[in-house]
């Protein structure tokens, strides 16, 4: 009897990384969309309320940057120099601080 030999399992990087790409560019999209409805928000709370800003505003625009700038990571890192598991948080990152900035400017 020969013992058969099985193919290890192989995980295709390069898609991985292409579809995590293309998730972190559609989050740019994503992003400005949550940006204008925080502004919007921003704008209502001027009118309607005393007028000034609050900490949670400054808070919500520190969000949105901090989105942008994981986004940009995820997005231009070459693939020999970050693996799919960092990539996968870097855009869970993003989408998750957009959604903060906007709950952060309701909270204010």
């Amino acid at each position: 009897m020969t013992p058969t030999a099985t193919a290890p399992a192989t995980v295709d990087h390069a898609r991985t990384t292409r579809i995590l790409r293309f998730t972190a560019l559609g989050g740019f999209a994503v992003l400005l969309v949550l940006f204008v409805l925080t502004m919007v928000l921003v704008l209502g709370d001027a009118v309607d309320g005393d007028g000034s800003a609050g900490a949670f505003t400054d808070a919500a625009v520190w969000m949105f940057r901090a989105a942008a700038a994981a986004g940009l990571i995820a997005l231009a890192t070459p693939r020999d120099l970050m693996a799919a598991t960092p990539r996968r948080a870097l855009v869970t990152a993003q989408y998750a601080l957009g959604v903060a900035g906007v709950v952060l400017q309701l909270m204010d």
